[in-house]
């Protein structure tokens, strides 16, 4: 195929999220609402639950995709539920052999959300965030289609407060891509790379 002067290629983000559908839906409302002219969405629930297996599927995906091309985009999308650093440190060692990107949420994808709402730097648990999301949302319900809508005028605060929380890890020595780091979420490098496609 013969590409026209002057455009750039369409790439491709593959999105691949652990069996839980909040993520999807969020990224695929994400594809759906904004204009990327360079990058198309595609986004992957699997089933497997734990980083490493997430991992494992994905770089089987991009050696066996007919339609997966040189350039494309890989995230792999996973909470810290109960992983271990172990498990968490294998998962990072992959990503990095085989080019992909890791979008740990710990404690889990529900920070990034909160995020969108308010700086929040101290540790936190699942059942409190889901309370935090509820005052801010009027009702908060996992697996909610319309959550990038909602929260979509309020994304470059999120960026910002996930910002200003790794840059707090990093200054005290924390390691981001562990259990320690709570709170801490790494969704905003991925609309920071998919904002790059505009």
């Amino acid at each position: 195929m013969v590409r026209k002067k002057g455009k750039k290629p369409i790439k491709t983000a593959w999105i691949f999220c652990e069996g839980e559908k909040t993520e999807s839906y969020y990224f695929s409302k994400l594809r759906a609402e904004e204009r990327l002219e360079r990058l198309r969405i595609k986004v992957h629930s699997s089933e497997n639950k734990d980083p490493v297996g997430l991992v494992n599927y994905s770089v089987e995906f991009k050696k066996h995709r007919k339609d997966y091309l040189p350039g494309d985009l890989i995230f792999c999308v996973f909470d810290r539920d109960l992983n271990s650093n172990a498990a968490l440190a294998k998962a990072k060692k992959i990503a990095e052999e085989n080019g992909l990107s890791l979008i740990f949420s710990n404690p889990c994808f529900e920070y990034w959300l909160l995020s969108h709402f308010e700086y929040y730097p101290q540790a936190i648990e699942k059942d409190l965030l889901e309370r935090k999301l509820d005052r801010n949302l009027g009702e908060y319900r996992k697996n909610d289609p319309e959550l990038y809508t909602k929260t979509r005028d309020r994304i470059d605060d999120a960026v910002s407060n996930s910002r200003q929380v790794r840059e707090k890890h990093l200054e005290y020595g924390v390691e981001i891509l562990s259990r320690k780091s709570n709170p801490s979420t790494f969704v905003f490098d991925l609309i920071e790379k998919v904002n790059g496609f505009r």
